[in-house]
């Protein structure tokens, strides 16, 4: 994996989130001695839409490891919701090293 922002990333990150917590079902879960949080953020209006869901995953095993990632996956639609017209997908670090949570994931989905 390139860094947060990569596709590869995301695409395993939210693959991790739908498997270790199925239909995203749970709003606060662990994976692998982390803490996984989600929120879920909508509008919608007469002529558009659009949802922030927010994924907060805390590694606190130790000073030297902890670290603290986020990511959002924003999407918008039009009145009738039939397919988005926007999504975006970023991450960022809270706290601790990119490394250490790029490491982590691997080490949750081997192979991917």
């Amino acid at each position: 994996m390139r860094g947060l922002n990569s596709a590869e990333f995301i695409r395993r990150f939210l693959g991790l989130a739908q498997a270790s917590n199925p239909n995203l079902e749970r709003d606060f879960w662990n994976v692998g001695g982390a803490d996984w949080i989600r929120g879920r953020h909508a509008v919608h209006g007469p002529k558009f839409s659009f949802q922030l869901e927010t994924h907060v995953v805390e590694y606190r095993r130790g000073a030297d490891a902890a670290w603290s990632l986020l990511v959002v996956v924003e999407r918008w639609w039009p009145a009738n919701r039939r397919r988005s017209i926007r999504e975006a997908r970023w991450a960022r670090m809270l706290d601790g090293r990119a490394s250490q949570a790029l490491a982590w994931l691997k080490r949750q989905t081997p192979g991917t």
